[in-house]
């Protein structure tokens, strides 16, 4: 209990009856020392407020005591009580009013009354929380229960990178069973400097591959919350890795198995005409023959460049000058380019940024992006390599004047396997060359498209995030994908 008066005597005969009474007293004598009372740890739970009190307006002071703290029961002391002055106490939130001199036994009364109010009210206030938050604690539980139970990990931190829930699936894969987690720093849970990297990273969308101690593989994804802090699940991927070295052991099995009687092939069809005079139908059967076992060759070369950019992973990874490798491929074509009369220029900006990658992986990107549109374009066609920078992105065209790709097909054309319609028969290909293209683009965060017009030619375009030295290097294929350039019109 908490009197607010002013009057001396009234507070010192106020004290001993509520004293009497069992009730612990606090006094203050104007409106600062009862503020004071009120930002106290322990707060009264009833206060006799003097309606003269020094300071303040009393049923101002009244008002405010109830709009910051509506559970504490105020009874006002008043020299001259009248009706009119009662109405407007009860409405500024007064429980009771007495008058001049106090009575210690009405005192008493009313303290009970008040102290019975705030009983009352407290109790009403936990049966609406209670109705208010029940279903949100029961949706809270299921939610945990739901987590507890999810096959993939979940890890859940506040802005100051503490943990606020941890599943039981991640606690099994990183042996953290048992101990007590919550609220504890990630820091001090997790011996793991590529996790803590991938948590504390600024990037909202983070992905990486982490492998637990227990040698399981998972797929790690991390979203940034305002306000909230931080979300990272853990998908097990350690079948799709085993998987992806079954794919890996059989392809190359297969294809050495294959290589050994395609060579022995070929090398027989050329020494037929060494064995003998063969006639003009032999020859052209002959030469289809040979035509067959380099198209066969040429599968299993790309099988194989495909099973490798597939794994994910850039080896060797270097500052590569985009520039000079288009050069060097452009330098290759030009045998072909000569035999079949077409003009291949690259038209590139004054100064061009690195790209981090595999010099070889982005080697054969170039090499398949330029050989299809030499490859696909008439003769005497013409064939344009563009490079230049955009927003910390380095985009590569590669333009031709050929005979396009049909509107409908081309949301399929990176497809494995996949050719145009209109491609003719005639034309060599395994259909395997985009869909290595693509893997490669994947692999160093990238994008690619293609604008095309039947009878007008085919733009691919292919858009790099540029090597900046100072920024911490981000692993392949697992990160979040730039931004991608504007769509010029195709040419």
């Amino acid at each position: 209990m908490l009197l607010a008066l002013a009057d001396a005597t009234g507070s010192h005969m106020a004290r001993q009856a509520l004293a009497s009474g069992g009730h612990t007293v606090g006094e203050a004598r104007d409106a600062q020392g009862l503020r004071a009372a009120l930002r106290a740890e322990i707060l009264p739970d009833a206060i006799l407020l003097e309606d003269s009190l020094p300071g303040a307006d009393s049923l101002e002071l009244l008002a405010e005591i109830k709009r910051t703290h509506p559970l504490i029961s105020v009874v006002l002391a008043v020299a001259r009580p009248s009706p009119a002055s009662l109405l407007q106490a009860l409405h500024a939130g007064a429980v009771d009013m007495l008058p001049y001199p106090l009575d210690a036994q009405e005192l008493l009364t009313a303290v009970a009354r008040a102290l019975e109010r705030k009983r009352v009210m407290q109790g009403w206030l936990k049966r609406e929380t209670g109705r208010i938050t029940g279903p949100l604690s029961r949706r809270i539980s299921e939610m945990e229960s739901i987590l507890g139970q999810v096959d993939d990990g979940i890890l859940v931190l506040d802005k100051q990178y503490c943990i606020v829930t941890i599943n039981q699936a991640l606690r099994s894969n990183f042996g953290l069973e048992g101990a007590e987690l919550t609220g504890r720093s990630v820091d001090k849970v997790f011996d793991h400097p590529a996790l803590l990297d991938a948590l504390r990273s600024e990037d909202s969308g983070e992905r990486q591959e982490i492998q637990s101690p227990q040698g399981r593989v998972f797929h790690m994804r991390v979203s940034r919350i305002p306000e909230v802090g931080t979300v990272a699940s853990f998908h097990d991927i350690s079948y799709l890795k085993e998987l992806d070295k079954l794919k890996g052991d059989f392809v190359n099995t297969v294809s050495h198995d294959l290589r050994s009687p395609l060579t022995a092939i070929l090398g027989y069809v050329e020494l037929i005409e060494r064995a003998g005079k063969v006639n003009p139908q032999q020859l052209e059967f002959i030469h289809r023959v040979k035509s067959s076992v380099h198209a066969t060759t040429d599968m299993i070369d790309d099988l194989l460049k495909l099973g490798r950019v597939e794994v994910g992973a850039l080896d060797e990874q270097a500052p590569v000058d985009m520039r000079l490798l288009v050069a060097n491929v452009m330098s290759d074509l030009q045998p072909k380019i000569q035999e079949r009369n077409q003009t291949l220029r690259m038209r590139k900006g004054r100064s061009l940024p690195l790209v981090m990658g595999s010099r070889s992986q982005l080697n054969q990107l170039v090499d398949n992006l330029l050989g299809n549109a030499v490859k696909y374009t008439q003769e005497g066609g013409k064939v344009y390599v563009t490079l230049e920078v955009e927003q910390h992105q380095l985009i590569l065209r590669v333009a031709d004047n050929g005979p396009g790709i049909p509107l409908e097909e081309q949301a399929r054309i990176f497809e494995k396997f996949y050719r145009a319609s209109n491609v003719g028969e005639m034309t060599p290909g395994t259909g395997l060359g985009l869909a290595i293209v693509k893997t490669i683009v994947e692999n160093h965060r990238g994008r690619i498209w293609v604008d095309s017009k039947p009878g007008e030619g085919a733009m691919f375009t292919v858009v790099l995030p540029v090597h900046e030295p100072e920024r911490k290097a981000m692993p392949a294929r697992e990160r979040t994908a730039p931004q991608k350039a504007a769509r010029p019109k195709a040419k």
